[in-house]
């Protein structure tokens, strides 16, 4: 029934988004029919007839898909049309608000080095518009002024999120960029949350406060984040260890943890409170535990388990723990609808799901002894918690980590441990806590050596989503795992062949569907460069491969550190996925690994026909390494020079730079081109500075080299992308291609400032919004979902 209330709420998410699309008479038609059906079961039931035993079943599931959609449909109408919906994208903005939390900005959001500030409350006004919203996020810059519960003024540039395919609440619809805060003094009248709201907030900041002068320095932010939910003193490296390692929710107060507290103060309580009655004082502390964390989906859906158990016990009634799950999610659903766009809602219930399965799953019988058997069985829980929410993660971050399972299963009994002394060690008065804060202290050090060991193992998957063909040969392993007779294991084996004989052809299939329309593609290669084009025929053209190290393996570079190969691992799966089997132009910007290295996995894998390239004179081996590749591959190299065209099918490529001779230095020597296709014109530089860009316009004077996309020269570096070539280019989307954490600061806060003051309509980051795609056709041009 859960399970249907959600479609339904689905459906009428849908139907919002789908702006009268569907006639509104069609939902009274549906109550009509729904009704008569229930009258046709009511007498088939009173007559006795056996065949309608099925339809009271099918009338409630009917209903609760109908209620579904009633609760979605108005809710997702509000959304779509909410005040801050309405704002103006890229507008200066001034909020008011107050103060929750802050989590360094390298978890979401637009900057790094920045710092993601909550505002609860907040009254934004931008363009003439005021707009009240639950809660706000603000990128400011590390230092100012952000203490929980302080009272603050944020000015900063209003940007407009993705919409997304359904409705999403307000929050999620845009955010300030680039802001700056003041403290409001308590004269100026701004109070935001009052009441209970602003206690809970003064308390938790009350609480991290006295969480963090009782923990030692190394390994404090872990028990902040692991018992109050608080990571904004985490630093990168540990967070990037816990992601690896698949564990990171651990740290954002899953379910275990409601879990584990509700039984711990359930055990306290029963010291002086005997019966029924402790389980309800125990779901009542545990409750007001889950506000003061800020109620994370997975967090309220143990809670309100928890109470169904306990009011279950009070009145001497068997609690099913299915039927618990269902009445959280039903209950989560109707009291917010859109609820179930968020991935922390479907990751908790599906993963909820995962454990019970795996909690169920029969044992081989030659495991023997309790501890083999229990190990097992947290072996089989893991593993059922893994299968149900890998595909939700791989849709939502685009990451799959199999060292989560048995991860999940050290790291787990580890939390275990450290949550009751984590408790201890902040409730406990006077001196008596010192007892408990040592053994946190060994608990925490113990879980990042965890983390870091398993991150470690090459147990992860991380890129561009699956394609069709896993997701049809899982379908296909479900539907056989699933038989439990003859004939449907029968199915099951034909579901198996027939979804690989699809997947395997699906590939060519999509090439011949994807006719007429040509595809503008930057990859996420991390710290790198790396761009596929295809045209409206279906040819294809590569202008960078991002970084690898086959060729940096030749001559003075062998002693370099190992470096990720985003050519076989990125680049390659993308063009195979796509049906491509021939690259018809490959091109380099200039002989820098992190630009061409990539190229040795492209040329193994691929027929290569064209070669672009500079010839930039750069005395490296692995440079050596990639001309002798091309001469081996057989493909034609060229070095183009400004005012060069080549027409490829519907795609014109227009060289920009470098004239006559490329000098010494290979980033001044970056080959520079424009390309346009179906009107659509894109704009790459490479890693060229400053001087190039002015030496460009003065060819090209009184001309501009107008885009659509931009890519800014050499990652966003400060030395790139003046405020001349932004306003001579003028961009609608400014894209930036710089990897997670990259030891160079790219983007530097300087470029991004010129972006905002040039006004570009959109700033895309690779390292935070992941590859762009732009499909173009007769119609216009569009960003498009990643393939």
């Amino acid at each position: 029934m859960a399970l249907a209330l959600a479609a339904g709420d689905v459906a009428g998410l849908a139907l919002a988004r789908a702006d009268g699309a569907v006639p509104p008479g069609a939902v009274a038609v549906g109550i009509g029919l729904l009704c008569v059906l229930a009258g046709r079961a009511g007498v088939r039931s009173a007559a006795g007839d056996r065949r309608g035993r099925g339809v009271p079943l099918a009338v409630t599931l009917a209903l609760a898909v109908l209620v579904g959609v009633l609760a979605g449909l108005p809710r997702g109408t509000a959304a779509l049309g909410a005040c801050v919906a309405k704002l103006e994208g890229n507008a200066p903005a001034v909020a008011a608000g107050t103060v929750a939390d802050a989590v360094p900005a390298r978890e979401a959001g637009p900057g790094a080095g920045l710092v993601r500030v909550s505002i609860r409350d907040a009254r934004i006004v931008s363009g003439g518009a005021v707009c009240r919203l639950g809660a706000l996020r603000a990128f400011v810059r590390p230092g100012a002024a952000h203490e929980a519960g302080s009272a603050v003024l944020a000015r900063g540039v209003w940007r407009t999120a993705d919409p997304g395919r359904l409705p999403r609440p307000p929050e999620a619809l845009g955010w300030l960029s680039g802001a700056s805060l003041e403290t409001l003094p308590a004269e100026h009248g701004l109070r935001g949350p009052r009441g209970l709201g602003r206690w809970i907030i003064g308390w938790r900041a009350a609480l991290l406060a006295r969480l963090d002068a009782r923990l030692a320095p190394r390994h404090r932010a872990i028990g902040k984040a692991l018992l109050l939910a608080d990571r904004s003193t985490l630093d990168p490296a540990t967070r990037d260890a816990f992601v690896g390692a698949g564990i990171i929710h651990l740290l954002a107060i899953s379910g275990l943890h409601v879990g584990l507290i509700g039984a711990s103060l359930a055990w306290l309580i029963g010291l002086r409170v005997q019966g029924p009655r402790r389980l309800l004082w125990a779901a009542a502390l545990t409750s007001g535990y889950v506000v003061l964390i800020g109620a994370p989906p997975s967090a309220v859906r143990a809670a309100l388990m928890f109470w169904g158990w306990a009011l279950a016990f009070r009145r001497a009634r068997p609690a099913r723990i299915g039927d618990l799950a269902a009445l959280a999610a039903t209950l989560a659903i109707l009291a917010d609808p859109l609820i179930v766009t968020d991935p922390g809602f479907q990751l908790s219930f599906a993963g909820f799901t995962g454990v019970v399965v795996g909690g169920r799953v029969r044992l081989p019988r030659p495991l023997s002894g309790r501890r083999v058997k229990a190990l097992a069985r947290a072996l089989a829980v893991s593993c059922g918690a893994f299968l149900a929410t890998a595909p939700i993660a791989a849709f939502h971050f685009e990451r799959i980590v199999i060292a989560s399972i048995p991860a999940s299963v050290v790291a787990g009994a580890v939390v275990g441990l450290a949550l009751p002394a984590l408790a201890l060690t902040l409730v406990l008065p006077w001196g008596l806590w010192v007892l408990f804060a040592g053994a946190a202290d060994a608990a925490l050090a113990c879980l990042a050596a965890i983390a870091s060991f398993f991150a470690d193992l090459p147990l992860s998957w991380s890129g561009p989503g699956l394609g069709p063909r896993t997701w049809l040969a899982a379908a296909g392993l479900a539907a056989l795992a699933l038989d439990r007779t003859r004939v449907r294991r029968g199915l099951g084996i034909v579901a198996v062949g027939a979804g690989l004989a699809l997947a395997s052809a699906w590939p060519s299939v999509r090439s011949l569907l994807d006719r007429g329309t040509a595809l503008v593609c930057t990859l996420d290669v991390g710290q790198g460069d790396a761009a596929v084009v295809r045209t409206g025929a279906g040819r294809w053209l590569v202008f960078d491969a991002g970084p690898g190290g086959a060729f940096a393996a030749a001559g003075t570079a062998s002693g370099r550190p190992a470096m990720s190969d985003a050519g076989g691992r990125v680049v390659v799966p993308f063009l195979h996925s796509m049906g491509a089997r021939t690259v018809e132009l490959f091109a380099i910007s200039h002989p820098h690994l992190d630009h061409f290295g990539g190229a040795a996995a492209v040329f193994a894998e691929l027929r290569v026909r064209r070669v672009f390239d500079p010839g930039v004179p750069e005395p490296s081996a692995a440079y050596l390494a990639f001309l002798e590749r091309v001469e081996e591959e057989g493909a034609s190299w060229h070095a183009p020079r400004a005012g060069d065209r080549l027409r490829i099918d519907d795609v014109e490529l227009e060289i920009l730079w470098p004239e006559e001779e490329a000098g010494t230095d290979a980033n001044e020597g970056s080959l520079s081109f424009r390309l346009t296709v179906h009107g659509f014109r894109y704009v790459n530089t490479g890693d060229a500075s400053e001087p190039v860009e002015r030496s460009i316009l003065a060819r090209l004077a009184p001309d501009r080299p107008e885009a659509d996309l931009l890519k800014l020269g050499h990652h966003g570096s400060r030395t790139s992308t003046s405020l001349e070539w932004l306003r001579a280019t003028g961009p609608d989307i400014a894209l930036i291609s710089a990897g997670r954490g990259n030891r160079y600061g790219h983007p530097h806060a300087v470029t991004l400032a010129r972006l905002d003051s040039a006004r570009v309509a959109r700033v895309w980051r690779t390292d935070v919004d992941g590859p762009l795609c732009v499909e173009s056709d007769a119609d216009g041009w569009r960003i498009v979902d990643p393939p």
